[in-house]
């Protein structure tokens, strides 16, 4: 008897301790599952709504100066003193002296052979009034205003086929043209800007001795400047020539036209050039800038970050009961920032936030 009291006071103390064990873990569980409640990650979210999307395709490359020349010397001599100085970095306006060779020895050359040729016409002017008296005066006043300090001017017109006959004959349509040729290539002793820019890359200094053939420098526009990047060749038919395009350096704002596409398509890479003018004194030569070209191209769908596109197939959403659901998206376009999406219903709820290991059915809250 005394052994059966011992079993069920032993069975009701077990079936005591039972019941407070469950009761501990039932609050326990109650109380995680608060805690889990309590601690739902917080999320912006924003809402789908899909329609047409202007699409620009991003490029980035160097600006190069549109006008661009490298200066040669065609003649001998020494680089004179001048007072706009040969140096790099030095602007000059169109029309302006960039850089003068030394001519003394030349340009002595050149006043005898004038001085021979007005000796010639002098030398025809007693025939002339007897023989084509119709055309002395001409002559006359072509000698008169000859001046050797001066370029020739161009001899009068002949007023028969005797009279050319004649002049030919005492070689003086030969002179003349000898002259007009020392003339031309005295002009190659100066240099004149051909627009205005200034000098980059000089190889040699005023006072350097310079020969027939030596590249003296370049010399670059100020102001206006292209920018060649190349496009995937499915791209080219959507770009229209003249299209505004925009780019941003320093908090300023530049804008440009595409001014030309490229008729063929590189066999490697399979991408077709644009070319890209801007016209503006604060831009630089070699200058690294990035811009979009807007495409003749609309496409339906939905932009988003493209930090919230997942492996370039899915994205995290909202669901009903505030959990994190997954839908497969399709990209239509991205570029380095962007990009736009088909497969998402109207009014979808789309994470916007960045959940370190986010996962499907994770509970979460919604931010306002």
């Amino acid at each position: 008897m005394k052994k059966y009291l011992i079993s069920v006071s032993a069975g009701f103390l077990v079936l005591t301790l039972a019941y407070i064990i469950s009761g501990f873990i039932l609050n326990n569980n109650d109380t995680e599952e608060k805690l889990v409640s309590d601690s739902a990650k917080l999320v912006s979210v924003m809402k789908v709504k899909n329609s047409l999307n202007s699409i620009q395709l991003s490029v980035d490359g160097r600006l190069k100066s549109k006008n661009r020349i490298k200066l040669y010397s065609e003649v001998q001599g020494l680089i004179n003193f001048n007072q706009n100085v040969f140096a790099e970095g030095n602007s000059f306006l169109k029309k302006e002296l960039i850089i003068s060779i030394n001519s003394n020895e030349f340009h002595s050359t050149v006043k005898q052979a004038r001085s021979e040729l007005q000796n010639l016409v002098a030398s025809i002017l007693p025939d002339i009034k007897i023989d084509f008296s119709n055309n002395f005066n001409q002559w006359e006043s072509y000698f008169i205003n000859f001046d050797i300090n001066k370029s020739v001017s161009d001899l009068p017109v002949m007023k028969s086929e005797k009279e050319k006959y004649y002049i030919v004959g005492k070689g003086i349509q030969s002179t003349y043209y000898k002259v007009k040729s020392l003339e031309e290539r005295l002009k190659k002793y100066e240099i004149f800007a051909p627009f205005d820019g200034s000098l980059i890359n000089l190889n040699v200094t005023e006072g350097t001795m310079v020969n027939p053939g030596m590249l003296l420098g370049s010399f670059i526009s100020d102001d206006n400047f292209e920018l060649s990047v190349n496009i995937p060749s499915k791209y080219a038919q959507y770009i229209i020539t003249n299209e505004s395009v925009s780019i941003k350096s320093e908090e300023k704002e530049y804008f440009g036209k595409v001014k030309r596409i490229n008729k063929n398509i590189d066999e490697l890479s399979q991408t077709v050039g644009i070319h890209i003018e801007f016209k503006n004194q604060n831009l630089k030569d070699g200058m690294y800038i990035k811009t979009k070209i807007p495409l003749n191209l609309k496409s339906e769908g939905f932009s988003i970050s493209r930090s919230n596109l997942i492996n370039d197939k899915f994205v995290f959403v909202v669901e009903d009961d505030n959990s994190v659901g997954i839908r497969n998206v399709e990209v239509v376009y991205y570029d380095e920032d962007s990009a736009i999406v088909s497969g998402l219903e109207d009014n979808t709820k789309l994470i916007a936030t960045y959940i370190p290991g986010i996962y499907e059915g994770m509970k979460i809250k919604i931010s306002n």
